[in-house]
């Protein structure tokens, strides 16, 4: 896969998923099989026990999986997805999701994605599968 055009499915995902702007997500790097994605968990990211919120590190998950397995130029979406809480994460701290590829055959690929916070300790993990649903390049489209 080129780099342009890995460059272009990135530019594609940031601006057409919402969570990305919503959740303040930075995309850090991206690559075929591989994405880093980034967020500062703040007051919007809590759950009622004022920690961040479960679905709030899935979503970050998931767009650092939905990165690294549409950047191999096919359109791929999950099938399946499952994540592990190991460590809370409070408010003001930094979390990354390091997601590598496991497993990529012609049609489906698995993925597995890290979190840690900004002292390196994994507070969660996350694991999927994508099944790919065209086999000609992903079209990157202008916003209607």
């Amino acid at each position: 896969m080129s780099e342009d055009m890995v460059q272009k499915i990135t530019s594609h995902i940031k601006e057409h998923d919402r969570l990305i702007d919503i959740f303040q997500m930075k995309i850090l790097e991206t690559r075929a099989g591989f994405a880093m994605v980034s967020m500062e968990v703040g007051p919007d990211h809590l759950n009622a026990a004022g920690l961040c919120h479960g679905a709030a590190l899935f979503a970050l998950a998931d767009v650092a999986f939905a990165l690294a397995v549409n950047c191999h130029g096919k359109m791929a979406l999950a099938i399946e997805a499952s994540m592990n809480y190991f460590r809370p994460v409070r408010p003001g701290e930094g979390v990354t999701a390091i997601c590598r590829e496991l497993f990529q055959g012609r049609r489906t690929g698995t993925y597995l994605c890290s979190l840690d916070n900004g002292d390196g300790k994994e507070v969660a993990v996350f694991k999927a599968t994508a099944f790919r649903v065209d086999e000609k390049p992903v079209k990157v489209y202008p916003r209607d």
